[in-house]
């Protein structure tokens, strides 16, 4: 990607916070994290890196090629990890020394830089920004408390963040110039999206069906979406045939001698098995496929004002990115009211550059985006208890929305309170972050 004049110094100063960030999650744990030899992955990883109820699983693969995530709601996740696993692979034997978590954090920066160029794009060439509102909405987004996070948590989040970016690039290109994606392009980008979060590839074909219209349900349009998705299907059968099978057996028989000499770990993983269920809330059939991972009773209210648009934008300081899976309540209440009142302010800019961006074709493509993910997420209950981890898959619009209101309405009295915002969003959720690191 060819920088312009323009984004060269975004580009240098991101690429400096983000090295930083990542910087301060490997010092946080460097000793355990490096150790190459006679050492435990998943004990090194998950029992010691603890941030909100991030997977660590892609520092285990490329450690010792182990896949714990769910294969066919991220295909593609292991063809990012799998050269970065013979990298290490080649060079930690000899010098017992891990090298996982700065490969991890090698392909987190750049992503992250990428997303901010991309990000830049969109403000100034799709919804229409001056350069100074520019970098002042990119500074509110990164600012977000689980923005801030995914870009240095070893989570398929950061991959797919700029993945979103340029599929909305290229749609508000298309529809700038009256056009339609090509096959081809449709069929790249929901192989890529859909290949790292397997949900994100609806997304591509909203975009496609705003550029195209009803020449998006031809038969050939149809096929660039069904020839990556069998291409996926492949994927997911190669890896459960080559490592997730042969994984699995090896962990019964683990199992299986750790019952026989410890009896009472089993009963603890019981009683944790049966927390989680509990902070799961009831799903609408338990033993249903896709239905097993549904929500109905956990409050939808509690979820928008404490967690939503809550713990997304600004952290909780009580249980302090503690995983809702072990130790943290589903509902933690702010501290202090100002944080509410913060909130408020995000949620009435929000609302301000939603209504002004109505009749935009491009902004309701964004909305079509962030409607679906609060369908799966506060409809279905997908992942409710922890929804603030998902927010790099839907915050965006506040950015964006926020671009329209400042762009359409030059003479509106917001910059200066979307300036004062994102540095609070700095100053509040990066302390809180460095703090919890160093």
């Amino acid at each position: 990607m060819i920088l312009c004049k323009e984004e060269r110094p975004v580009a240098l100063v991101a690429l400096v916070v983000f090295v930083l960030l990542n910087a301060m999650l490997i010092y946080n744990h460097y000793d355990s994290f490096t150790r190459g030899a006679h050492v435990g992955f998943w004990s090194v990883f998950y029992n010691h890196l603890g941030m909100s109820g991030y997977d660590v699983f892609s520092l285990i693969f490329i450690s010792c090629m182990r896949l714990h995530w769910n294969a066919l709601r991220h295909p593609l996740f292991v063809a990012v990890l799998l050269p970065l696993y013979w990298i290490n692979h080649t060079i930690m034997p000899p010098t017992e020394f891990n090298f996982a978590v700065f490969l991890m954090a090698a392909v987190l920066v750049a992503c992250d830089v990428w997303g901010v160029i991309l990000l830049h794009r969109i403000l100034r060439d799709i919804v229409g920004c001056t350069r100074k509102d520019t970098l002042w909405l990119i500074a509110l987004f990164y600012g977000f408390a689980h923005i801030m996070i995914t870009t240095m948590v070893p989570d398929h989040f950061a991959l797919s963040l700029p993945l979103l970016l340029l599929t909305l690039l290229l749609t508000g290109r298309k529809l700038q110039e009256g056009k339609r994606f090509t096959y081809l392009q449709q069929a790249l980008l929901f192989m890529l999206t859909a290949g790292i979060t397997l949900t994100n590839g609806v997304k591509v074909a909203l975009a496609a069906w705003f550029a195209a219209g009803k020449k998006v349900f031809s038969w050939r349009s149809i096929a660039s979406f069904v020839v990556p998705t069998l291409l996926l299907a492949l994927v997911v059968v190669w890896q459960q045939k080559a490592i997730i099978d042969p994984q699995e057996q090896g962990i019964k028989r683990i199992e299986a001698a750790i019952k026989k000499k410890d009896p009472g770990r089993v009963d603890k993983l019981k009683e944790h098995n049966d927390f989680v269920k509990q902070q799961n809330g009831q799903a609408l059939a338990e033993k249903v496929p896709l239905l097993e991972w549904s929500d109905m009773t956990t409050s939808r209210w509690k979820t928008v004002v404490h967690n939503l648009f809550g713990e997304s934008l600004q952290l909780h300081r009580d249980h302090l990115l503690e995983d809702v899976q072990q130790t943290r309540p589903v509902f933690v209440a702010y501290s202090h009211r100002f944080n509410y009142f913060v909130e408020g302010v995000v949620l009435m800019l929000l609302l301000a550059g939603a209504w002004v961006a109505r009749r935009s074709k491009f902004f309701l493509v964004v909305v079509s985006w962030f409607g679906f993910d609060m369908l799966m997420h506060i409809g279905f209950g997908f992942g409710i208890n922890e929804v603030y981890i998902m927010t790099a898959h839907w915050a965006f619009i506040i950015p964006i929305a926020i671009g329209y209101l400042l762009s359409r309405k030059p003479e509106v009295q917001a910059r200066s309170l979307v300036a004062v915002t994102a540095l609070w969003m700095w100053a509040y959720n990066a302390k809180i972050i460095c703090g919890y690191l160093l």
